[in-house]
């Protein structure tokens, strides 16, 4: 080997080092189905569930049957149910994700992922949801400060007649 070689191949071993995903990104990874999910976003009340349509779009897919699942869902607080839970990968109609808000569950949002699996073979579509209360937080408070005042009303009029 020459200089010129052996310095083309310091070069590349330097770069696999400092950028390791360049060197190893020509990977071929098995094609499949698209999948999308509508809409891409949904807000739950708390009690409430929401529908999601979650749709595979295939080329020339081999895959029999792909199954959903889902990730990222806080661990307490939600139900996910899909119908159906797998379909083949050809199927024109779409699989129903329902998401429902527990009571358990707290306000908030958070990005969750729709995942679609057959074999080795695994795609992901992001969900936005946001989950608000199942009643503006000044309603009980209202409710509360009324209780108060219609006990205290009797105490008040009773010291008034007292004192005349």
């Amino acid at each position: 080997m020459n200089r010129s070689q052996l310095a083309a191949i310091a070069l590349l071993v330097i770069a696999a080092s400092i950028l390791p995903g360049t060197v190893n990104s020509a990977r071929v990874q098995q094609s499949g189905p698209t999948l999308t999910v509508t809409p891409p976003s949904i807000v739950i009340k708390v009690g409430d569930s929401a529908n999601v349509s979650v749709q595979l779009t295939a080329s020339s897919s081999s895959f029999s049957n792909v199954c959903f699942g889902v990730e990222d869902f806080p661990t307490s607080g939600f139900v996910t149910v899909f119908n159906p839970p797998c379909v083949s990968a050809q199927t024109k109609s779409p699989a129903l994700l329902t998401v429902e808000a527990t009571p358990a569950a707290a306000p908030q949002s958070f990005t969750a992922y729709v995942v679609a699996t057959a074999g080795n073979w695994t795609e992901r579509a992001s969900i936005n949801v946001t989950v608000e209360p199942a009643m503006p937080a000044w309603i009980p408070w209202s409710i509360i400060l009324v209780f108060i005042l219609i006990l205290l009303i009797p105490m008040i009029v009773k010291r008034k007649q007292k004192k005349q």
